[in-house]
């Protein structure tokens, strides 16, 4: 008996096999190098974390209560704060703005109460102004300014003393008889920075999370032709509003993220987009005198916190507390920012390079600890 054998068939088979071999090479060299460029850009995003020594110890004999903002927006700033405290002075009353603040207050009688306060809505005025009559100092810090201005002028005159993140509301305070305000921007607690392995589902070439207020809807439709080819991830409520929706719809998720999800994804990608809300969105905004916003976000501390390269819209006073090109670089419209994606995707020891630097610098200068130790010294009138 004679076997024939069908040798194109087998040809074939084996020319599958050596494709199929082929392409599995390839994506094992891939994942081999990113998996590698992740781990080593983390090896030294450790070891700057690490070699920067940061302060502990009491520095303040005072006993300070710190009324929490409690929104979920709010929940590193809650944090970040209450954790500064506890290590800066000798005795730290933590509590929220539904509890009996007035009668706590009067029965602890703290040397100052801190409040937290979210849109100007979070504490009603009369209880600041029962502490204050109980002969307990007062102060306010304000993370939403100047986009509900409308209500924070309401309340800070209620105040001894006024904190607020952005620079141009200080004088806009001030004409209302304040006499104690004071531009003091947020920060960052070194020891909830955790720059450890997290999963490659995390990885991204490009994130952007935030609400989708106007102006960034606008922006991202600008880009949608460019992102919608790239490894992205946008996260926030209300992206879809975008009229690129469908477009984009698969690297988009409408969920509220905690700060620590918010920091793995940070973490895990190469470039972090911050673009900034707008002061004339009536639809979200209470800024009807139109204050202007020159300061920083908080998420800029946030983002740089992270060991990631951040490209950031610029603001007046960036370059106060990052120098663009070497620990952050900016963009000023969708065309500009998609040259510096491509850009820093094809060159990554510099983009690791800044992002280590953004890293360093903020991890030296801008703590909760150093910003409430402005604030105390502030308040207790320590020139």
């Amino acid at each position: 008996m004679t076997t024939k054998v069908n040798k194109r068939a087998k040809t074939v088979q084996i020319s599958s096999q050596g494709v199929r071999s082929s392409a599995w090479a390839a994506g094992r060299q891939a994942g081999y190098g990113q998996g590698w460029e992740h781990g080593y850009h983390m090896g030294r995003c450790q070891r700057v974390l690490q070699q920067t020594p940061q302060d502990s110890g009491i520095l303040w004999e005072l006993k300070v209560m710190y009324v929490r903002a409690n929104g979920a927006p709010y929940a590193a700033m809650d944090d970040g704060i209450t954790g500064s405290l506890q290590k800066l002075v000798r005795e730290v009353i933590v509590v929220n703005p539904l509890d009996n603040v007035v009668a706590i207050a009067e029965a602890t009688r703290p040397d100052l109460v801190l409040v937290l306060d979210a849109a100007g809505l979070s504490f009603p005025v009369e209880h600041v102004q029962a502490i204050r009559a109980l002969g307990i100092r007062t102060a306010v810090w304000l993370p939403d300014d100047p986009y509900h201005s409308d209500q924070t002028m309401m309340i800070v005159p209620s105040y001894d003393y006024v904190f607020t993140l952005e620079i141009s509301c200080v004088d806009a305070y001030k004409g209302l008889g304040c006499e104690q305000v004071h531009y003091l921007p947020f920060g960052i607690d070194p020891e909830r920075v955790k720059l450890e392995y997290v999963p490659t589902s995390y990885r991204k070439d490009i994130c952007f999370i935030g609400t989708a207020f106007w102006n960034r809807v606008a922006f991202i439709d600008e880009m949608a032709y460019y992102l919608k080819d790239q490894n992205v991830m946008i996260n926030g409520y209300w992206w879809d509003r975008l009229q690129s929706y469908q477009t984009l719809a698969s690297k988009i998720s409408g969920y509220w993220l905690s700060p620590e999800e918010t920091a793995k994804h940070y973490f895990a990608s190469k470039i972090v987009i911050n673009l900034h809300r707008s002061i004339d969105d009536q639809s979200h905004n209470s800024n009807s005198k139109q204050i202007p916003a020159y300061s920083p976000n908080p998420r800029m501390f946030d983002i740089a916190a992270c060991g990631t390269l951040q490209l950031t819209d610029a603001r007046q006073q960036l370059d106060q507390f990052y120098t663009p090109g070497v620990e952050i670089d900016t963009f000023s419209s969708p065309q500009e920012l998609i040259a510096k994606i491509q850009y820093y995707l094809s060159h990554e020891e510099e983009r690791q390079r800044i992002a280590l630097r953004g890293l360093s610098r903020t991890l030296k200068e801008h703590t909760y600890r150093s910003r409430l130790h402005q604030l105390l010294t502030i308040t207790n009138g320590v020139q």
